[in-house]
């Protein structure tokens, strides 16, 4: 088993609004990386900005360079940024009012000051006075009512030719369902007071809302960009760390560091992203002395982690709060039978994904929220395997035998842990399972469409809170519901610890949620990932968090 480091610590939302805490001071790095926060009288609280000095020594020529996508990232744009490596590139090129620290909290970066309400209702923000575009235009409350609202705004989705994300992470904001279902073009909770103050206003206290602006989709853009039209993505006005400087289509983007930037300039001064065919087979690529970093594929963790591995010194291990797995749509036959969901869950020995599949490299997956979210472990509620059981359940189900059950359709990019099921209903149950193996492109939009009666996934954690897997993934509302799942028992726990700041309660909310999740038999958990990231000597500042990599102005070269 691989030592686990994840320690989370509260989120700064929730901590602050404890009456017990007077203070709380978080180190950020660099620029307007750090805040403190204090309650005042009334109990409102403040979150200051406070700058940190740069502790960085740079060397060498300043250029860092990464495998990019195979798929080229189009569109570049906050409001679409729905995957993993897509939130990656945009959040290097747009920035929002918050960030996270190196603790995983959010802290203001656009924002100089954040003053939370008692009730948890509203939030008034004052922008940074050196905060500006790429350009040295002044980023103005305007823009983020803008450009908030054009997250959730339908038409952004047409335009793009892509499915919204801003919906997943800003539908706290009062008048957001209305803007989503293109019933109002104005976002009401959402109002700039004047130029440097924006004021939200949300349906019901968050814990997590800081959390969520410091997701991608929340990320300001400037209109005069998007006023041009077309690819206006391609050579945007960035508010953020890095600008794009060339762009050759499934091959190469290059960014460049951004003077403007409110967190001061990178020292980093190129960052060049290999895009396409180029971008393939990171490992090999790092070896060839080409990219300075790249994740080990599981088949080569064994060499790369010997001891006389020339590799190893340069190899990290993280714990990475992601989940891989199979959700079943509970209205679609066979799965709308709870007697067959029942069967396949009891029926897959799931603990072996992770110990034989993947090597004994992953973590085993006894539920949907990874261990070390909220600094803890959760409950071990996904069943042990029982044979026995899951042949009494098939017997118990609408369909008697498993000879009269329909085939079990699974959809998923690469769904290795499909297939094991598959082989294992098929040889122990006689069960008829077709897994379809879809190119990610074409996957991620059959997600979005819902239109899978099964798929397997892998979700990393947009933010460390149980919130971003059980809500996003599963709640009723949800637009990331892509099983379209529905209890009402579940989305009133979630809504309830969404409610919830003293964080013991939090998680005896999540957890009893979860063990309604699991106990419908609409998902079946299989691993946690473990990154192994190799990364060369001269890469410094470099952060491989629990949620990834997030941020590259933070680091430098030593050559």
């Amino acid at each position: 088993m691989i030592p686990r480091t994840i320690c989370l610590i509260l989120t700064l939302a929730s901590v602050v609004l404890l009456s017990s805490l007077a203070t709380l001071t978080s180190v950020g790095g660099r620029g307007a990386l750090a805040a403190a926060a204090t309650p005042i009288p009334g109990g409102v609280v403040v979150i200051e900005a406070q700058d940190r000095p740069r502790e960085a020594t740079p060397s060498g020529r300043q250029e860092l360079r990464l495998a990019g996508t195979v798929i080229d990232p189009v569109p570049l744009d906050p409001a679409v940024a729905r995957d993993v490596n897509s939130a990656f590139m945009t959040r290097q090129v747009f920035r929002g009012l918050t960030r996270f620290n190196e603790n995983l909290e959010p802290v203001p970066e656009l924002a100089q000051r954040i003053e939370i309400s008692a009730d948890g209702l509203t939030y008034l923000i004052q922008l940074r006075d050196d905060a500006r575009f790429a350009d040295g235009s002044a980023i103005t409350a305007d823009d983020v009512v803008f450009s908030l609202t054009r997250a959730l705004s339908p038409e952004t989705a047409q335009e793009a030719g892509a499915a919204l994300a801003g919906p997943s992470y800003l539908a706290d904001i009062v008048g957001a369902d209305e803007v989503i279902r293109g019933d109002a073009r104005e976002l009401t909770g959402v109002r700039a007071i004047d130029d440097r103050t924006v004021e939200i206003h949300l349906k019901a206290p968050r814990a997590t809302f800081l959390m969520k602006l410091a997701s991608a989709p929340a990320a300001i853009v400037d209109p005069d960009d998007v006023a041009r039209g077309g690819e206006w993505w391609r050579d945007p006005n960035a508010s953020g760390p890095f600008v794009v400087d060339v762009w050759e289509p499934e091959e190469e983007l290059q960014l460049a560091a951004n003077p403007e930037y409110v967190g001061g300039e990178p020292d980093l001064g190129r960052v060049t992203f290999r895009l396409g065919p180029n971008s393939s087979n990171p490992f090999n690529l790092y070896q060839a002395d080409e990219i300075d970093v790249a994740t080990v594929p599981i088949p080569a963790i064994d060499r790369v982690s010997s001891e006389d591995s020339p590799l190893l010194a340069e190899l990290e291990i993280s714990p990475i709060l992601s989940t891989t797995y199979i959700a079943f749509r509970t209205d679609v036959a066979p799965m709308d039978d709870p007697e067959i969901r029942r069967a396949v869950q009891l029926a897959f020995p799931r603990w072996k994904v992770a110990e034989i599949l993947l090597s004994g490299r992953q973590e085993t997956a006894n539920g949907l929220i990874p261990p070390g979210t909220l600094g803890r472990e959760w409950p071990q509620t996904a069943p042990e395997q029982d044979l026995d059981a899951a042949r009494e359940a098939i017997a118990r189900s609408s369909y008697g035998t498993a000879e009269n059950v329909p085939p079990i359709t699974i959809y998923g990019a690469g769904p290795f842990g499909s297939e094991a099921l598959r082989d294992v209903l098929e040889r122990e149950l006689g069960l008829i399972v077709e897994v379809l193996d879809v190119h990610w492109p074409q996957f991620n939009q059959g997600l979005s469409r819902k239109s899978f009666p099964a798929y397997e996934l892998t979700w990393v954690a947009d933010f460390p809170d149980p919130e971003t897997f059980l809500w996003n993934l599963f709640a009723t509302p949800s637009p990331d519901n892509y099983s379209e799942y529905s209890n009402p028992t579940f989305d009133a726990l979630l809504d309830q610890a969404a409610a919830t700041l003293d964080v013991e309660d939090r998680a005896a909310l999540y957890a009893e949620a979860e063990a309604v999740l699991l106990g419908d038999n609409a998902v079946l958990p299989l691993a946690h990932d473990v990154r192994y990231t190799l990364m060369k000597p001269w890469v410094k500042g470099l952060d491989i968090t629990p949620l990834g990599m997030l941020y590259l102005e933070d680091a430098w070269l030593e050559r």
